[in-house]
């Protein structure tokens, strides 16, 4: 299973759409400040999409949720620009409870395709075998969607964070929360079909 994971987690697309950003946002607001740091991930968002077209929407949806961070920032005065971030964040930890939504009324639940483009093995298993079945993606596809509309939560729970704890929050729910549905995932998955290989 750690195996799965760590191909998961290790991926090309995961350092550079998840680890990368977040590395990035967290140094530089401890040198800069919120300003900058949002400045340089939202440029990071804008380049990745510009030179890594192989990572097709993903990184365009990166790169416009940068360019809304950088219009923020550039638009609104500094005092407004904290809480205006914070539900920018917000409405998109809901957009994506939304893409994962209508991904899984598609039949195409996000995690099976994240699953099969990473270890196309899994897709040869589900379409020869049946297992794991569509059924069991779609299960694991509402803890993802799950996972993120607690996420928005935690915004409509506080009304205002300080820049720190937002910054602390936009952390602990990028990269980490990334890992721990991962795990959750690939325990569920192996749990049920011993056929998955990790």
């Amino acid at each position: 299973m750690l195996k799965i994971v760590y191909r998961l987690v290790s991926s090309k697309e995961s350092i550079l759409m998840v680890l990368l950003p977040s590395l990035l946002y967290f140094a530089l607001y401890h040198e800069y400040g919120l300003t900058y740091a949002i400045g340089a991930s939202s440029i990071y968002g804008i380049t990745l999409m510009l030179i890594s077209r192989q990572l097709g929407l993903i990184s365009l949806a990166f790169a416009l949720s940068g360019l809304v961070e950088l219009v923020i920032i550039t638009v609104l005065p500094k005092s407004e620009a904290t809480q205006a971030v914070q539900y920018k964040v917000l409405l998109s930890s809901l957009s994506t409870a939304c893409v994962f939504l209508v991904f899984a009324v598609l039949r195409k639940p996000i995690p099976m395709l994240v699953a099969e483009a990473s270890m196309p093995s899994l897709q040869h298993q589900r379409l020869t075998v049946g297992s794991p079945s569509l059924k069991k993606w779609q299960y694991v596809n509402g803890i993802w969607l799950c996972g993120y509309l607690l996420k928005s939560l935690m915004f409509v729970n506080y009304s205002h964070f300080s820049q720190q704890q937002l910054v602390m929050y936009t952390l602990i729910s990028g990269w980490p929360l990334y890992v721990v549905l991962i795990l959750m995932s690939v325990g569920l998955m192996k749990a049920r079909h011993p056929i998955i290989k990790g």
